[in-house]
């Protein structure tokens, strides 16, 4: 015969004690000496009561204790992302000091349908902009606290760097003269899947892109040291997968007119051009953005950004830790042999 699971109710009965001294041992350890909660604890486990319905807490409190956090790309991409690794390393760092759960959402409406998933969460923070917005109406029709990081959401704070200044900063230490050749390798600068722009009629918008962002650092950069801006020297990636990213890069640097400098929107692309400047014996400035650790290790110069720390506030302006108002995170150019 089966036996019968201990309840909250018969648990508090078999130790002479009351139903909120139970769940304080489990809930709230602090309204406990650490000698009562040590031996309630030992009984449960004897007993195999493993702690109050987390189901009837949440009806109870409104909370879940899960926080939900947006990605703007899939979910392998995530975890093979040195920056998106270190962002979720930074709110999972958080989120495990405050004994609080994380559910990882992807970007693809076809997720959330009969799922109703996007109701669990306390709160959200959405990583990047998905190319599908309306995922980002769903979590808003939530009525629940959002932090935006990377891009900004309207009435809704915001976590960024000055995109802008750093890669103009970065882009003036690059280009030496008005003669230089520039490429500028971007991330997704408008919606459109092609390589190449058309022309620039079509970006987004700085608030709702890094990559814009960036874009408009080097822009200035470039005007300042008189060097027209021509839409054939402007490519955007799609795909930061290592072996696409050579191929693709060994036909930019092998073309009739050489490249003297290469702004690059992520380490991950600029570490693609090193390798092949360097496996074509070719004399090319490179330089990235972010910091990741591979860059020191190549010698690549760098915008520096605090990735794990946006995590970590994200995670803590969404726990209600912080004031949920949007924040400004500093930047450091390093500069390195690759420039």
């Amino acid at each position: 015969m089966q036996r019968k699971k201990p309840t909250l109710k018969t648990v508090a009965a078999h130790l002479g004690v009351s139903t909120a001294t139970v769940s304080n041992a489990f809930n709230r350890p602090s309204q406990l000496s650490k000698g009562l909660r040590e031996n309630i604890l030992l009984e449960c486990e004897k007993l195999g009561y493993t702690g109050p319905s987390s189901t009837a807490r949440s009806l109870r409190t409104g909370k879940t204790g899960v926080i939900g956090v947006l990605l703007a790309d899939n979910l392998a991409y995530n975890f093979t992302d040195h920056v998106a690794t270190e962002f979720l390393a930074g709110v999972s760092k958080t989120l495990d000091e405050a004994h609080v759960n994380m559910l990882l959402l992807p970007p693809s409406k076809e997720n959330y349908q009969n799922t109703q998933v996007e109701t669990i969460p306390d709160s959200f923070i959405v990583y990047g902009k998905p190319v599908d917005t309306s995922i980002v109406d769903l979590i808003l029709r939530q009525h629940k606290p959002v932090v935006a990081v990377d891009f900004s959401i309207p009435d809704t704070p915001s976590i960024n760097i000055d995109n802008h200044k750093a890669s103009y900063d970065i882009a003036k230490h690059a280009i030496h003269n008005p003669s230089d050749n520039v490429l500028i390798l971007g991330l997704r600068l408008e919606p459109s899947t092609s390589l190449s722009l058309a022309n620039l009629d079509n970006l987004y918008s700085s608030e709702e892109s890094v990559s814009r962002c960036r874009f408009e650092g080097y822009k200035q950069a470039l005007e300042e040291n008189h060097i027209a801006l021509s839409n054939e020297n402007i490519w955007q990636i799609h795909d930061l997968e290592e072996t696409s990213l050579k191929t693709m890069l060994r036909g930019t640097l092998t073309a009739p007119k050489k490249v003297d400098v290469l702004l690059c929107m992520s380490d991950k692309i600029a570490l693609a051009a090193l390798a092949v400047s360097q496996e074509l014996n070719l004399s090319i400035r490179i330089v990235g953005f972010d910091g990741i650790p591979q860059a020191a290790e190549s010698g690549l110069t760098t915008v520096q950004q605090p990735i794990a720390k946006k995590g970590q506030i994200a995670a803590q302006m969404a726990l209600g830790q912080l004031p949920y108002e949007s924040i400004q995170l500093d930047t450091e150019l390093i500069i390195r042999s690759s420039s």
